[in-house]
């Protein structure tokens, strides 16, 4: 028959008291990640805080007027050279 190491085996005891610091690590991670995301989410919903809200304007024009810009310079190099 299979002998179960009992509570005595010092090999038992040390991966019963690594589980322990894992899961207590892990909780803490959890906490540390939950706190983040609050504190992000209270950054973006404030206007004090550079970057957190992201610029309106920004948004809408994004990258089609830096397309748009870049096809007028195109163009303008295209005529000048015409000329």
């Amino acid at each position: 028959m299979i002998e179960e190491a009992g509570s005595d085996d010092p090999q038992v005891e040390k991966m019963e008291s690594t589980a322990d610091e894992l899961a207590h690590d892990s909780d803490k991670l959890q906490g540390d990640i939950e706190d983040a995301r609050d504190d992000w989410e209270s950054k973006q919903e404030s206007q004090s805080v550079p970057g957190a809200v992201p610029d309106p304007e920004d948004e809408e024009s994004g990258e089609d007027d830096e397309a748009a810009e870049d096809d007028e310079s195109a163009e303008g190099n295209e005529s000048g050279e015409d000329e």
